[in-house]
C-alpha cells in the first residue's frame, strides 16, 4: 500500500484510541486512479483543511494518515475514528453502487475496514447519531456524523449506499483474520 502523508492532520506522538470507522465519499468520479489523485490532493500545496486515513478505488487503497494520527475528516468524530474515502459520490443512485466498479471498491474497502475493526476491537455493526452520541463502538457515514455532532453539513456517503451488503463483506472479511488467527500456531512460553 502506498503512503502519501496528507498535509492537514493532527499528530499523536503516543497513539489514540480508535472506536469508530467513518465512511465517505470523494465527491470525484469512479475510475482508476482516483483514489492515488485524491492522496495527492490532500498531500498538495492547494490541500483542503481535510483529510483522511485511506483513499480506496477500485484498484488501490493510497493511506494519508497513520491510524495513530487524527485525520480531518469528520468533525465530531476525528479524535477516535480511522476514515476511508471511497471514490464516488453520495447522491450515487443504488444502481450506480452496484456497477462493477463499485462492487471492486467496496469489496477492497470491506478488507481494510475488516483489519482496522480487527486490530482495534470495533464491533461491525453500523451507528445511528443517537449510537454515536451515547459513545457506542461500530461503523457509520458521515451523515452520521454531521446529525450527531452538528459541525459539518455533508451527506456522504449517501443515502444509496449499500450499508447490509457492505458490512457483510466486512463480516465476511473478519470472519477470515479470525479464523486465520485461530489456525496460527501456539508460540511456546520462553
Amino acid at each position: 500500500m502506498q503512503f502519501i502523508q496528507a498535509k492537514n492532520y493532527t499528530a499523536v506522538p503516543a497513539g489514540r484510541s480508535v472506536e469508530l470507522v467513518v465512511i465517505h465519499t470523494m465527491e470525484a468520479a469512479e475510475k482508476p486512479g482516483t483514489a492515488l489523485a485524491v492522496a495527492r490532493w490532500f498531500s498538495g500545496p492547494t490541500a483542503p483543511k481535510a483529510s483522511a486515513h485511506y483513499c480506496i478505488d477500485n484498484v488501490d487503497v493510497v493511506q494519508s494518515v497513520r491510524e495513530k494520527d487524527v485525520a480531518w475528516a469528520a468533525p465530531g468524530a476525528n479524535r477516535n475514528a480511522v476514515h476511508l474515502e471511497h471514490a464516488g459520490f453520495a447522491g450515487q443512485s443504488t444502481q450506480n453502487w452496484a456497477d462493477a466498479y463499485s462492487l471492486a471498491m467496496l469489496q477492497k474497502s470491506a478488507g481494510l475496514c475488516a483489519d482496522i475493526c480487527h486490530r482495534h476491537g470495533i464491533p461491525v455493526v453500523r451507528l445511528t447519531p443517537a449510537d454515536l452520541l451515547a459513545k457506542k463502538r461500530g461503523i457509520c457515514g458521515h451523515i452520521d456524523v454531521t446529525k450527531a455532532f452538528k459541525k459539518s453539513t455533508h451527506v456522504d456517503p449517501g443515502k444509496n449506499f449499500p450499508w447490509d451488503a457492505y458490512l457483510e463483506l466486512v463480516r465476511a472479511a473478519l470472519a477470515d483474520l479470525q479464523r486465520d488467527d485461530d489456525e496460527a500456531p501456539t508460540k511456546p512460553i520462553v
